[in-house]
């Protein structure tokens, strides 16, 4: 199942939609400014429409940024903000701060927006002469027009959107950080001969089995599961201890079809400890069932590595003291 040619164009246009609630936040102290001055009770009603009108441009520049996120696989395709899984992950690290912070806007502009509405509904009265009696009545300066606590949240909403902004900038154009963390994982993609194909996951059969028989695994779907493991782990697997450097386990898996148990394939999971002691875990599911692949970003096959974000769920698992069997 794809997405509508509609909310394909929002997701795509998403750096054109993000300059029209940008560029009226950009002027929107300008006019609340100039509200200050006497003669300037029209631009009190200006500024709340630059704001209301502002707003409501940025609710479809966060939505367009969203689906942006999650069709270039940024972005979980259930979540709302990328997973971190590891420092070398430079462009979500940086995508984390652009939505938070672009949220941040959201909220404070929503509020500078309802406390221009209240003033402009309060000071928006003229007597039957024709002549305002109420705007800047015997107010100090910093009580007239839009008044001050409305500006400074003016102000911090510019705040909030510029860093956003420029942030959005640095994904798209790069910077020195992006490019030396692009050049290094193209790298280690050169230099990494399974970098397209789950070699020694798919040779699982040669490993040594770490039980008899396959068994049902709850944490995996509810699956049938059988480990295998390299001779240089398997004392330490059935131990439950950590693997040792260089050791590897993969688990097979397969769901019952028509009462027949185990003849459906299921994806294969595999854990290994690096050289330098770190883990790090692969998932790869050759043939998904249709019914499953919108959890899969509608992709009929996957291959996820570390630090991949989508294996969140495995490192947070693992991390919690689960078994070497999970």
């Amino acid at each position: 199942m794809t997405a509508s040619p509609l909310i394909e164009f929002i997701a795509r246009e998403h750096p054109a939609f993000v300059h029209l609630p940008l560029g009226l936040v950009a002027a929107l102290p300008v006019a609340m400014l100039g509200s200050f001055h006497r003669q300037g009770r029209s631009l009190l009603a200006t500024s709340f429409f630059l704001a209301a009108i502002g707003w409501l441009a940025s609710t479809i520049a966060l939505f367009s940024g969203l689906v942006w996120g999650r069709q270039i696989n940024l972005i979980g395709p259930s979540s709302f903000i990328p997973v971190v899984a590891s420092e070398k992950q430079v462009l979500q690290r940086i995508l984390q701060v652009h939505i938070l912070a672009a949220l941040a806007g959201f909220l404070v502009g929503g509020l500078c927006a309802f406390l221009l509405w209240r003033t402009w509904r309060r000071d928006s009265h003229v007597g039957a002469d024709g002549k305002d009696h109420r705007h800047h009545a015997g107010r100090r300066f910093w009580e007239r027009g839009v008044g001050a606590p409305a500006l400074l949240v003016g102000l911090i909403w510019l705040g909030c959107w510029g860093f956003s902004g420029k942030l959005g900038g640095i994904m798209v154009f790069g910077s020195e950080e992006t490019n030396k963390a692009a050049a290094e994982a193209d790298k280690a993609k050169r230099n990494d001969l399974e970098a397209d194909l789950p070699i020694r996951a798919l040779d699982y059969a040669s490993l040594e089995p770490a039980e008899p028989d396959p068994i049902r695994s709850k944490a995996h779907g509810d699956r049938w599961r059988r480990v295998w493991v390299t001779a240089s782990g398997i004392d330490a697997y059935k131990a439950g201890k950590a693997l040792p450097p260089g050791a590897y386990a993969v688990m097979s898996t397969f769901s019952d079809v028509k009462g027949r148990p185990g003849t459906e394939p299921g994806p294969l999971y595999m854990k290994e400890t690096k050289a330098d002691g770190s883990t790090a875990f692969a998932f790869y599911w050759a043939r998904i069932p249709e019914a499953l692949q919108k959890d899969f970003g509608n992709q009929d096959s996957v291959y996820w590595r570390s630090p991949d974000p989508k294996l969140a769920t495995c490192l947070g698992c693992h991390e919690k003291g689960g078994s070497p069997a999970k």
